[in-house]
C-alpha cells in the first residue's frame, strides 16, 4: 500500500517543473511579440521620416530612388535667361528646407545663381552645411574613375552674413545725407523713419538695401543685357515656390524682349501669395497674402480699417469696394481679373504694387540708381501700417520707381503661385 502511495505522488512532484516550463515558454514567446512590435514601430518611423525634409538631408539611403547623378557632359539649359535670386532671412534656422531646395534646384538644374543674406548665424546647423549635404545626396557628380564628389553648382549658392544694425544705419544715414532726404526726415517729424533702430519693417528696408547695393556693385551685367536680365527678389521661409520653368515662362513671355514677345510688357511680375485660412476648421479656404505690399490700380490699399493710419476712401482715386475685399476675395479677385478664354491659363493683372514673397525685376530696374527700399519720402506715408508704423519696403521701392519712370509697370501673375502657412 505504501509502494502505490508513492507511485500516486510521484506526479503531484513533476507538477512544479511543468509550471516553471510553461511560464518560461510564455516569457519567450512576449519577448518574441515585443521584439515584432517595436521593429514594426520602428520601420514605421522611418517611412514617416522619409517625407521629412530634414530627414531626407541627413539620411542620405533614404532619397537614392531621387538622386541624379551629373556628369561632366552636363550643361546648362541654354534657353534659360540670365537670372539671379536675391533673399534675406534672419538666420540659417529661419529658411524653410523648401527654400534650400528651391535655391539648389535653381542651381544645379537651370545654372541660376543665388545671393543669400543673413542677419544671425546658426554654425551648428549651418546653411552652408544644409547645401552641402543636399548636394552629396540628391546633385553628387561622378569624378574621374567613378567616385562621386560635391557638384560644382552648389558653387552658385552665394552667402554673406549682414553687416550690424548701427553699420547699416550708417550707411542709410550716409545715403540719405548725399540726397538731402535727411533734411526733410528732420524737418517732417520722422513718422516713416527708415533709421529707427527699433522698428522691424525699417531694419528690413536697411537690409533689403544693402543686399542690393552688394549685388549692383558685385555682380557684372553686361551693358547690352542688364535690360535682359531678371533679379528674382524671394522670401525665404515660404512652404512652397513655383516652379522655376513656370518663371522662366513668365520671363519670357511678359518681361523680356524676344521672338516670342515683341515688347516687354512689364517691368516686374509678382508672385500670388496664397495663405490657409488662420480659421481652417471653421473656416476651410486659402486666402491671398501679402495685402501690405499691395495697391491696385489706380490707387487702392486692400488692407482693413483697422490697419490703416487713414481711414478708406481718402487715397486720391481709391476705390472703397474693392479695398473692403477680404483675403478670399481678394485672390478671387486676381485669379478672376487673370483668367482667360483657355481653361487654367492666366495673364497678368496689372497693379500699382505687390510682392507676394517672389517678384521678378527686370535688372535695370530693380538696379536703379534712383530708388532704394530705404528711401524716405513723405508722399508714401499714406500707405503706413497701424501696427507696424512703416511703410512696406516693397511700396517705397515701386512708388519710387513709378515717379521716376513713367513707364513702369508692375503686375501679378494668378497662377504663379507661392505657399504661406499661416496656422
Amino acid at each position: 500500500m505504501a509502494g502505490s502511495m508513492q507511485q500516486q505522488q510521484q506526479p503531484t512532484k513533476a507538477r512544479p517543473k511543468v509550471v516553471r516550463t510553461n511560464v518560461l515558454f510564455a516569457l519567450l514567446l512576449l519577448v518574441a511579440c515585443l521584439q515584432m512590435i517595436l521593429i514594426s514601430i520602428f520601420s514605421g518611423r522611418i517611412e514617416n521620416h522619409a517625407s521629412d525634409p530634414l530627414y531626407v538631408i541627413h539620411k542620405p539611403n533614404m532619397i537614392q530612388p531621387q538622386q541624379q547623378v551629373l556628369t561632366r557632359k552636363d550643361k546648362r539649359n541654354t534657353s534659360t535667361p540670365n537670372m539671379i535670386f536675391a533673399g534675406i532671412s534672419y538666420s540659417d534656422d529661419t529658411i524653410s528646407e523648401t527654400a534650400i531646395q528651391y535655391l539648389m534646384e535653381a542651381a544645379c538644374k537651370y545654372h541660376i545663381q543665388s545671393h543669400v543674406l543673413l542677419s544671425k548665424r546658426t554654425h551648428k546647423t549651418s546653411l552652408e552645411h544644409k547645401i552641402y549635404l543636399l548636394g552629396q545626396h540628391r546633385y553628387m557628380r561622378l569624378a574621374k574613375g567613378g567616385t562621386a564628389r560635391q557638384p560644382a553648382c552648389t558653387e552658385l549658392i552665394h552667402i554673406t552674413t549682414a553687416p550690424s544694425d548701427e553699420q547699416l544705419i550708417g550707411e542709410t544715414l550716409t545715403r540719405m545725407q548725399s540726397t538731402g532726404e535727411i533734411n526733410e526726415l528732420l524737418s517732417e517729424g520722422a513718422p516713416n523713419n527708415p533709421l529707427d533702430p527699433e522698428n522691424r519693417v525699417a531694419r528690413i528696408k536697411r537690409v533689403r538695401e544693402y543686399q542690393r547695393q552688394m549685388i549692383r556693385d558685385n555682380v557684372s551685367f553686361k551693358q547690352s543685357n542688364v535690360k535682359q536680365s531678371i533679379i528674382a527678389m524671394i522670401d525665404l521661409d515660404m512652404f512652397d515656390y513655383p516652379p522655376i520653368s513656370k518663371l522662366i515662362e513668365v520671363t519670357e513671355k511678359y518681361m523680356l524682349n524676344s521672338s516670342t514677345s515683341a515688347l516687354a510688357t512689364y517691368d516686374a511680375i509678382c508672385a500670388n501669395g496664397v495663405q490657409r485660412s488662420r480659421y481652417k476648421e471653421h473656416f476651410p479656404h486659402r486666402g491671398y497674402y501679402d495685402s501690405f505690399a499691395t495697391l491696385l490700380l489706380p490707387n487702392t490699399w486692400p488692407v482693413g480699417e483697422d490697419k490703416r493710419t487713414i481711414p478708406r476712401g481718402l487715397l486720391k482715386g481709391e476705390n472703397v469696394t474693392l479695398s473692403k475685399l477680404s483675403v478670399r476675395g481678394l485672390l478671387d479677385y486676381f485669379l478672376k481679373e487673370g483668367s482667360t478664354n483657355s481653361e487654367n491659363t492666366y495673364n497678368p493683372v496689372p497693379v500699382r504694387s505687390c510682392f507676394g514673397g517672389l517678384t521678378l525685376y527686370r535688372a535695370d530696374a530693380w538696379l536703379s540708381l534712383h530708388c532704394r527700399y530705404d528711401l524716405y519720402n513723405k508722399s508714401v506715408d499714406v500707405y503706413r501700417g497701424k501696427e507696424e508704423h512703416q511703410t512696406c519696403e516693397h511700396v517705397v521701392l515701386h512708388e519710387c520707381l513709378r515717379e521716376k519712370y513713367n513707364d513702369f509697370r508692375i503686375a501679378v501673375q494668378p497662377d504663379m503661385t507661392t505657399l504661406w502657412h499661416l496656422m
